[in-house]
């Protein structure tokens, strides 16, 4: 059976770090094939891409990918919590993608995994920080998962 591997990215502009992942994405997984899904024109936050989809698909394809099938905006463009999950809905409706491969600055699956599931299971307004920024009318989204992580850690 062929291995394909998918990838979820923005490309936003592409460089040589995301060449760099297509090609470890292949030689880690054995990978026949690499899907990429990729934001369109609108990137995470709303905000325009830096160069359109066309280009940047066409940069992906140069660098490895097999396949950029474009990721639905209102994944695209959402936080990066929903921007990941629309990622794998997408690759996951293809039906061939046998393999999900992600890059990280620490390079460290330990750690990711145990961030992972401390958010995963973020009670609502668990720490002192957050109750006060909360009451004082200064609690985003980010803010308060700031504050959960480093109070965890912390504490």
């Amino acid at each position: 059976m062929k291995k394909t591997a998918g990838i979820i990215a923005e490309y936003n502009p592409i460089h040589r770090g995301h060449q760099y992942h297509i090609q470890q994405t292949r030689l880690l997984t054995q990978a026949d094939y690499i899907i990429v899904a990729m934001s369109g024109d609108y990137v995470q936050r709303g905000t325009p891409a830096v160069f359109d989809k066309y280009h940047r698909t066409r940069m992906a394809l140069l660098s490895g990918a097999d396949l950029v099938v474009e990721l639905p905006v209102c994944y695209a463009t959402a936080s990066a919590e929903y921007f990941a999950l629309g990622g794998i809905w997408t690759l996951d409706s293809l039906g061939i993608v046998t393999d999900l491969c992600f890059g990280s600055e620490s390079g460290d699956l330990a750690s990711l995994l145990a961030l992972a599931k401390l958010l995963s299971h973020e009670p609502e307004d668990s720490d002192p920080a957050s109750r006060l920024l909360k009451k004082r009318g200064f609690l985003s989204c980010c803010k308060k998962r700031s504050s959960f992580v480093l109070y965890k850690y912390l504490s």
